[in-house]
């Protein structure tokens, strides 16, 4: 098993068999949807780029996936880093989980914007 599929079932399963004891309302399922919307199109994208680099038009620039990652790579973090957003999100306290959800949901949003303008497409 390669060493990046060895850390991101590691983490999953740490993320998994920490207990919560906080309440998930309404307002946290919106919240983590509109993430995980925002996830699953960064994903896409990063496919696209995963199809385009070896031709030399695009690199990554996530230090974990790698230059030139595979699609197979791309797939394995994507649904690993999801997992573990929403297991994260269950966890924490609700004052500070919205904090979370929102900064994050930024940070997609921002990646997405960036992959679109020089013109990543979501690829599925």
């Amino acid at each position: 098993m390669k060493q990046k599929t060895k850390i991101v079932l590691l983490s999953l399963l740490l993320a998994f068999s920490a207990p919560s004891a906080h309440a998930w309302t309404d307002k946290d399922t919106f919240w983590e949807t509109l993430y995980l919307s925002a996830h699953v199109a960064d994903w896409g994208q990063t496919r696209d780029i995963a199809a385009q680099c070896s031709e030399g038009y695009y690199y990554e620039t996530n230090p974990v996936l790698g230059k030139c990652p595979t699609a197979q790579w791309v797939n394995t973090y994507f649904l690993g880093t999801a997992l573990l957003h929403a297991s994260v999100a269950q966890m924490l306290p609700s004052k500070y989980r919205r904090l979370f959800q929102v900064g994050t949901l930024g940070m997609e949003l921002n990646y997405i914007n960036s992959n679109a303008s020089i013109g990543l497409r979501v690829n599925f």
